[in-house]
């Protein structure tokens, strides 16, 4: 049987990721966010707004998992909602004045993130990484 650290070292790199993202966010007052909205807010940066279900394709999450998310960023205030006027079934997310404040916040932490993951480590080093790592996601 051959065995290798791969998927536990990929697992321990997302658990020290996210908590290096939670310790950004807490510096900067957002306390109440967690690392699993950061690809929605991203999304809605990029667009400024989208339907519930092209969110999900974006990310490549499943829309229950996406409306529980936008749930909590309504909560938060971080983001609205509102039904397409043209399409009753198609809920529309927006970023509030709260959510577009925490902009310049995200894109400083995703820089530093970048930083720290790739610090030491050459252009031709991350695209072979890169490579590699795509190359296991569509294995599976």
């Amino acid at each position: 049987m051959n065995t290798d650290s791969t998927i536990y070292l990929m697992g321990r790199i997302r658990e020290v990721a996210n908590n290096f993202i939670l310790k950004e966010l807490s510096l900067v007052g957002f306390i109440d966010l967690a690392p699993s909205h950061g690809d929605i807010l991203a999304a809605l940066f990029q667009h400024k707004e989208l339907p519930m279900t092209e969110i999900a394709n974006r990310i490549h999450r499943d829309r229950s998992t996406v409306t529980t998310l936008v749930q909590k960023l309504v909560k938060l205030e971080y983001v609205s909602i509102r039904k397409d006027p043209e399409d009753n079934r198609t809920t529309i997310v927006f970023l509030t004045e709260k959510g577009k404040a925490l902009e310049p916040h995200f894109r400083e932490i995703s820089l530093k993130l970048y930083e720290t993951e790739y610090k030491g480590i050459s252009a031709q080093e991350i695209q072979i990484f890169q490579s590699v790592l795509e190359k296991i996601y569509n294995n599976f």
